[in-house]
């Protein structure tokens, strides 16, 4: 993608655990808080990162709702759920794969956010660690695509080598009109041109035939050696 990320805060990964003053249990659950108020209209349209060992992801976004009272109500709603990063949370395929999630993946669009909460899970005991790196917010998921190509590149030769191209009738419209005025087109008359070329092959013709084949004197002047440009050893 060629748009540079969005410039978030994005703030370390909390544990959520259950402890007591005799043990610590943890749920083997992480989250990560990512804030987008500094942002002029922000919008999400893709989510980067790198996974290690997390299995599965969540994504929660503080969006306003535009249907209530006030018009300004901040509410948190789960955009994408519990997402698979891992074919298996005991099995390591996928634990350190790079992920995008785009527009296709979400349950609305990202628009009018605020903050974005990703939530990690790794329900397996055999991997002590689990996060997520180089996390990168975009705003639009259509610029890292590439431009169509023209019609006259795309459309398949037919067997005379001319390209075929098929138009309905609903596309059909009347040819423009060219104007034949060499003012107005910009392109020198094609038959004055010609005369020219033609003229100018004459001449170079013509000039090639009283071309001669003695070879001339380096040193001679009308037949005599010029004694100013001989040289002496």
């Amino acid at each position: 993608m060629t748009e540079r990320p969005l410039h978030c805060t994005i703030k370390n990964p909390v544990t959520l655990n259950i402890s007591d003053l005799k043990s610590e249990f943890h749920s083997g659950c992480r989250i990560i808080d990512v804030s987008l108020s500094n942002i002029i209209n922000p919008e999400v349209g893709e989510i980067h990162f790198k996974n290690s060992y997390t299995a599965y992801l969540t994504v929660k976004a503080k969006c306003r709702i535009q249907d209530s009272k006030d018009g300004n109500e901040m509410r948190w709603r789960t955009c994408v759920k519990k997402m698979k990063l891992m074919s298996s949370p005991h099995v390591e395929a996928g634990a350190q794969d790079y992920f995008v999630i785009t527009r296709k993946h979400m349950q609305f669009e990202l628009v009018n956010v605020s903050a974005l909460r990703i939530i990690l899970q790794q329900p397996s005991s055999v991997w002590k660690e689990f996060k997520i790196e180089d996390l990168k917010i975009y705003r639009s998921s259509e610029s890292g695509r590439p431009n169509p190509l023209p019609a006259w590149l795309t459309d398949t030769p037919n067997k005379s080598g001319k390209k075929k191209v098929e138009h309905t009738e609903e596309d059909w419209c009347p040819p423009p009109v060219i104007k034949k005025d060499p003012d107005v087109m910009g392109v020198t008359n094609l038959e004055a041109l010609s005369s020219t070329l033609q003229q100018l092959w004459a001449l170079s013709e013509e000039v090639a035939a009283q071309q001669t084949n003695r070879a001339l004197g380096r040193y001679e002047v009308d037949g005599c050696y010029e004694i100013n440009l001989l040289s002496y050893p």
